[in-house]
């Protein structure tokens, strides 16, 4: 489903996974700036309680207003807490530390001074709390949960994956309508897709069910008209070329039996043409020499060898290619450059390249595009309709070969290019 780069579903997969990092990201932003700012308020509040407890605390009860800094005196030790807390932050006269879940802040000994006096020098005194110092504890009672952080980011990251599983969901049945159009298109009609909702979607998908249902009634409705043809039409056909056979030789029997072998004709490349055109023609391509495709092409024209000009047999071309699908298309353009050609037609085989040349008048210019068929004019019984070059165009196309041609000096060549 993903393979495709381009797919409509990989893209709005790599779009949520951009979404999905970028919002946890942000999360993660936020969580590290509220922390950091609950880190500078739990030292504010730290610091005003020390200053309130120097200052204060042998003059009245400081409850009150420690309780409104959501701080109250440890009983824990400072030494317990240096030796089996987990120290947060250092501060130059405390450190707050983390134990069981609760902040504690410890006050230190001041530092002593950066340069050490000279026995020489004076010397001040201590102040006098330095003397009696002793390390106090503070513990934070504010509570500080992020339960409800983790709540949102979890709520949110949970609407992003239901909506991208609810997006799927809906984009599936397109990947199923994808494999379907490619199913249909190698051939299989008896298509059914399910629908399982009522958005744009499954009424598209809908419509190409409908689709299908027409169009296989409509093969099935072509494919009993041809039968329906070639049964009513070949048998009435070969009676009547009997019945010519058995005419006495004359002006007249030979035109009719010149009218029986158009139609016979006709029928038979109408016949190639369906059966290719309907992909109705399984390919088994296996490796040939080129010269039995040629002894097969000639069997089929009831036409000898000796009939062509054949050069480069010494090349022993072997080419990959379905038999009779591959001698159909070299028997059009065999039979073509027999009928028009004024001397013998030449077959010139190289390692890479077909060419079949015969002396004859160019192919007008606008009926040298061999993709689609064209009506020539009905010059006499053994004429096409100029399907052959457009079904021989069609199977080379097939093969992956290229197929050219030019005229030159009196000459049309048609070249088969085959790598």
């Amino acid at each position: 489903m993903l393979t495709n780069k381009h797919s409509i579903i990989r893209l709005i997969t790599l779009f949520f996974i951009l979404i999905f990092i970028l919002i946890n990201g942000l999360f993660w932003i936020a969580h590290e700036h509220f922390s950091k700012q609950q880190e500078v308020e739990q030292i504010r509040r730290f610091l005003l309680a020390d200053r309130l407890f120097f200052f204060e605390h042998n003059q009245r009860d400081l409850s009150p207003e420690l309780a409104q800094l959501m701080i109250q005196p440890s009983t824990l030790s400072s030494k317990k807490l240096l030796s089996q807390g987990s120290t947060i932050i250092t501060l130059p006269f405390g450190k707050m530390i983390e134990m069981n879940g609760h902040t504690f802040f410890v006050k230190l000994r001041p530092p002593p001074p950066p340069h050490p006096f000279n026995k020489f020098e004076f010397r001040p005194p201590p102040p006098a709390e330095m003397n009696h110092f002793h390390s106090m504890v503070f513990e934070d009672i504010q509570p500080h949960s992020l339960v409800m952080f983790w709540i949102v980011l979890a709520g949110v990251d949970t609407l992003i994956l239901l909506f991208y599983a609810y997006l799927l969901a809906k984009l599936l049945p397109l990947h199923r309508l994808k494999n379907a159009i490619i199913a249909f298109k190698e051939g299989d009609t008896s298509l059914n897709i399910p629908i399982t909702s009522e958005d744009e979607i499954s009424q598209i998908t809908q419509e190409f069910n409908h689709t299908l249902e027409k169009i296989a009634s409509m093969r099935e409705a072509r494919s009993l008209f041809l039968r329906n043809i070639l049964h009513e039409l070949k048998t009435p056909i070969m009676k009547g070329a009997l019945t010519t056979d058995c005419l006495e030789a004359s002006v007249d029997q030979e035109r009719l039996k010149q009218i029986f072998t158009r139609m016979d004709y006709l029928l038979n490349e109408f016949t190639q043409m369906e059966r290719f055109s309907s992909n109705e023609w399984q390919l088994n391509f296996q490796e040939y020499r080129f010269v039995d495709l040629v002894d097969h092409a000639c069997d089929i024209l009831l036409c000898d060898k000796k009939s062509l000009t054949i050069k480069g047999e010494e090349y022993q071309l072997i080419v990959k290619v379905d038999f009779e699908l591959f001698a159909i298309a070299l028997k059009n353009l065999l039979d073509n450059a027999l009928k028009y050609s004024t001397t013998k037609p030449t077959l010139m085989i190289l390692s890479h390249t077909i060419e079949i040349c015969n002396v004859g008048n160019p192919i007008p210019e606008e009926k040298r595009d061999f993709s689609k068929p064209f009506n020539r004019e009905y010059e006499s019984s053994s004429a096409g309709l100029g399907l052959g070059l457009y079904l021989t165009h069609s199977i080379l196309q097939k093969h992956g070969f290229n197929f050219y041609y030019t005229h030159q000096s009196g000459m049309n060549c048609f070249k088969i290019v085959l790598s």
